[in-house]
């Protein structure tokens, strides 16, 4: 049988919260670097919490960012910070790098053809700087980038990584919302 602490056993307790403190929400304040080297033809599918696939479920945790030419397509780092964890062939998310700010924000590179030369995990990255190239690893049928924003590397916290960029962007067309309900 386990017993309930009482307010009086948590005195003293460093962090120790209570039921009737107010939640403190996380707050990203600055703007992201476009996660995409900008040419002509690309296209950023904004369907966070919509559909990965035209009949998915509706839990798809970021955005997908498609060339319309075949150009090789580098992927840059959306803010300075470090590169966090590193899957190769992981699934759906196939090659994937992991970027984590100095906030602790997670920023997530799906489907990655080619890592960049150089990069591993504890390296430090400033924005702009090229991390990848895009491809077809994972469960991807056509070149694209999945990209996603996790405040504290959980799924569970997950934003639209879309609100943080600035838009318009030359050369990238922004589709319409078509997340779920």
């Amino acid at each position: 049988m386990h017993e309930l602490a009482s307010a009086d056993d948590l005195d003293g307790v460093d962090g120790a919260a209570t039921a009737t403190e107010r939640a403190v929400r996380t707050r990203l304040t600055d703007t992201l670097s476009f996660p995409v080297e900008v040419g002509d033809g690309l296209i950023v599918l904004n369907n966070f919490l919509g559909r990965s696939v035209s009949s998915g479920a509706c839990n798809h945790l970021g955005i997908d960012i498609f060339p319309t030419t075949a150009a090789t397509r580098n992927l840059l780092s959306c803010v300075d910070g470090v590169i966090d964890g590193q899957r190769i062939n992981a699934g759906s998310q196939g090659n994937a790098w992991i970027l984590r700010d100095a906030d602790g924000v997670k920023y997530r590179y799906h489907h990655i053809d080619t890592f960049a030369e150089g990069l591993d995990v504890g390296s430090q990255v400033v924005r702009g700087q090229p991390i990848a190239t895009m491809g077809t690893s994972g469960n991807a049928n056509s070149p694209h980038l999945h990209f996603e924003v996790r405040l504290d590397g959980s799924s569970a916290s997950a934003v639209n990584p879309v609100p943080l960029m600035v838009f318009p962007i030359p050369g990238v067309t922004l589709g319409p919302y078509t997340g779920c309900g």
